[in-house]
């Protein structure tokens, strides 16, 4: 009903100008033809009035005239109204059944759907193609997987054969200076690489459903044991952690999702701090946030889109920031980044 007002508000509200144009309008033209009329039958019978009846009846017409047209219109108004929205809420049946079934379509979940079929047939052609468009996206999304899933199962076996190989080839002791740094390039790039291969692999098991089991998560303990592995990261880069966390927070979820999602915040973090400066640490019982110190704020429209960069200055995998985006999604958490005091801050509300 809420649905069908929305529709028919709009209408509904220049009818009524309309009627009650007409209903203004119509009251001083019944009142001429009456007084018309009136006094015709006063002279055809030879009837004289005095000044006082006259405007008597003056007033009684005017009074007949205008209750008699208001209740009839508002009659007429009333019928047309409620004769409307129960042939429009039959009429738009079929369009508001599929517009709740697209509504509820998950393209994660991929639940089929089945459009009711319509006698009319303009609402008929509208499920045949929805049911087509959905059915081709689905089939596209289900493509799009399967190759993301394919190609970095297919690409983990080479792409350590070929690091083990620049191992080995490190190690050689007839290299010059130059060789040397030309294979730790192509070392390091093969390691970015594994490292995107790795964070796409991931995605995909999240986008198939791979991760669904949940169990009760101390927070608490997953962070400090984020913060004591990157210790030495931090200090590489000349950086202070600085944590300030209660304790006994606990969160349900699926354990390495959770410390995914801890370790890719705390790594940008240090990825995007300034040399000698802390690195805050914050949890709450709702909230977990990351503040560091920086020059410039990251480009928020593209924080959390895959391959998306962030920033020219630290360019990552651009996979990090997506990977808290899906997972914070799967556990409706909501993760926020803001740039205030020359600090980037961001906040995971649990």
């Amino acid at each position: 009903m809420g649905n069908m007002s929305k529709l028919l508000n709009h209408s509904l509200k220049k009818f009524i100008i309309y009627a009650g144009v007409v209903l203004a309008c119509s009251i001083p033209v019944y009142y001429f033809f009456l007084s018309e009329l009136w006094q015709y039958e006063l002279a055809e019978h030879d009837i004289i009035l005095t000044e006082k009846a006259g405007r008597e009846d003056s007033f009684l017409i005017i009074g007949t005239v205008t209750v008699l047209t208001v209740l009839f219109f508002s009659l007429l108004l009333g019928g047309l109204v409620l004769l409307n929205r129960r042939i429009s809420r039959k009429l738009w049946h079929p369009f508001y059944d599929s517009l709740a079934k697209i509504r509820d379509f998950d393209l994660n979940r991929q639940k089929a759907v089945f459009f009711e079929e319509a006698d009319i047939i303009e609402f008929a052609e509208l499920n045949k193609h929805l049911q087509k468009l959905i059915s081709s996206t689905v089939a596209a999304y289900n493509q799009q997987k399967e190759f993301a899933d394919n190609a970095s199962h297919e690409l983990q076996t080479p792409l350590a054969i070929v690091q083990s190989k620049l191992d080995l080839l490190m190690q050689s002791k007839s290299l010059t200076d130059e060789q040397y740094n030309i294979i730790e390039d192509a070392h390091k790039a093969l390691t970015r690489v594994g490292r995107i291969n790795k964070n796409l692999l991931l995605l995909t098991r999240i986008d198939n459903n791979q991760y669904m089991d949940r169990e009760p998560l101390d927070l608490s303990d997953l962070i400090e044991i984020s913060i004591t592995a990157s210790e030495q990261f931090a200090e590489a880069k000349q950086l202070i952690l600085k944590p300030c966390i209660y304790r006994n927070i606990e969160v349900q979820g699926n354990r390495e999702l959770v410390e995914i999602l801890v370790n890719n915040l705390l790594n940008n973090a240090i990825r995007h701090s300034i040399p000698n400066s802390v690195i805050y640490i914050t949890l709450s019982e709702k909230e977990l946030v990351f503040a560091n110190q920086g020059t410039e704020s990251l480009k928020q429209d593209q924080l959390f889109k895959r391959f998306g960069i962030a920033s020219s200055k630290t360019p990552g995998t651009g996979l990090g920031l997506a990977l808290v985006k899906q997972i914070s999604d799967r556990y409706n958490w909501r993760v926020s980044y803001a740039f205030a005091n020359c600090h980037h801050i961001f906040s995971l509300h649990l």
